[in-house]
């Protein structure tokens, strides 16, 4: 494995060499990046691993990124980021677009490693991991509220994906939903990272279950100053589903979804459904 912060020292009977760089490898704040990357490189081959190329470039549907370093360890393949600046917003989303762009790319089952001469922000170390919250996140990384229902159909995607079910716009897969969310953000140690994608994408999959539910259907409309997002227009009603997304994934089961559209349905839709079709797992 790569040793990073001396978390982890090689094992018994490597040669003297290995032992001599157990510790962390050290970046030079505001060192030319450049330089800085073939150090890195040449630090790493001294740890026993083996460079396999300078300036990787990869491309997946999201886009092409170029990362520093691409090296293998015991039989693993890894990215290595090197950051000699001061972190700031804009260098903290490239960064964990990066990431999502690998992620979905045909190098998705790497290790990524990054290098910093400064401390790495927590999102950033958050979405360079491989936990089931960061890997579904990382899905909806460039997902916004903009398109609504192109929105929620992502959602449904990628959920669909992760969760090996059949999602659909019906309030019964609401449960679901929740319960699959609680469970991948609390098998994170700490307080997972929310995205403002996952919450884009929960808050217009609500919205589309409860807009399609509604008879006759409700209208998606631009945002209002009080809100989250898009809201749903159903008559003389008007809903917040992104700030109800955003409540629930902060707060938990205190802030339900499927009992925020439960009551919403009752009160929108006289001839709302006295039963839907329970969730279905995917035979693939």
């Amino acid at each position: 494995m790569f040793w990073r912060g001396g978390q982890e020292t090689p094992e018994d009977g490597v040669e003297e060499g290995r032992e001599e760089h157990a510790g962390p490898i050290r970046i030079e704040r505001d060192a030319p990046r450049p330089a800085t990357i073939l150090r890195v490189a040449g630090e790493l081959e001294e740890r026993g691993g083996t460079i396999l190329e300078l300036f990787k470039e990869i491309e997946s549907p999201l886009g092409r990124v170029v990362m520093p370093i691409h090296f293998r360890q015991d039989d693993e393949d890894f990215f290595v980021e090197v950051a000699t600046e001061p972190w700031d917003g804009r260098r903290s989303n490239e960064a964990v677009d990066r990431a999502a762009i690998v992620r979905s790319s045909d190098y998705a089952g790497a290790g990524l490693e990054i290098l910093s001469g400064y401390p790495v922000p927590p999102e950033v170390e958050f979405f360079f991991g491989r936990s089931p919250a960061a890997l579904l996140q990382l899905d909806l990384a460039r997902l916004t509220p903009d398109m609504p229902e192109v929105a929620a159909g992502l959602f449904r995607e990628v959920g669909s994906d992760h969760w090996d079910v059949d999602l659909d716009y019906e309030p019964g897969y609401l449960p679901l939903v929740e319960e699959l969310l609680i469970a991948v953000l609390e098998g994170d140690e700490g307080t997972p990272q929310l995205s403002d994608g996952l919450v884009a994408g929960l808050g217009c999959f609500l919205g589309e279950t409860i807009r399609r539910n509604v008879t006759p259907p409700g209208a998606w409309r631009p945002p209002e100053e009080w809100g989250e997002g898009p809201v749903i227009e159903v008559g003389d009603f008007v809903l917040d589903p992104l700030g109800k997304a955003r409540a629930f994934l902060e707060e938990g089961p205190s802030e339900s979804l499927s009992f925020y559209a439960e009551y919403a349905l009752q009160q929108f839709s006289a001839e709302s459904e006295n039963g839907v079709r329970e969730p279905r797992r995917s035979q693939a």
